[in-house]
């Protein structure tokens, strides 16, 4: 093998690493669920989505949530979680019921 070959491996095995690494915290990074804060109770809320595609049938879950469940973007309290906020949210399930983990708020 000639050391241009072993210089073309090299580059081709370091790109390969580099696009892995940036998958990986693609997907470490996407929210499990989009959508918009309906039906707020003291402790859960059910996530309609933004866009609904008539020919599928809507998922329309109720995400619990807990003083565990961290909060940012333009508020950072549970007690200032509104319906109609949209919402990025990322969960946990939980013998059948989705626990949040994190609510981003994007917009009111």
């Amino acid at each position: 093998m000639t050391n241009r070959v072993k210089k073309e491996l090299l580059l081709l095995s370091v790109f390969l690493v580099i696009v892995l690494a940036l998958l990986s915290v693609w997907y470490g990074i996407k929210p499990d669920h989009l959508g918009i804060v309906r039906e707020l109770e003291e402790n859960k809320f059910t996530l309609y989505p933004e866009k609904i595609n008539p020919e599928e049938e809507p998922f329309i879950p109720d995400i619990y949530f807990s003083k565990d469940t961290k909060i940012s973007g333009e508020t950072t309290s549970m007690l200032d979680l509104k319906e109609d906020q949209v919402v990025k949210v990322w969960i946990d399930e939980i013998e059948g019921e989705y626990m949040a983990k994190k609510i981003i708020i994007t917009k009111e």
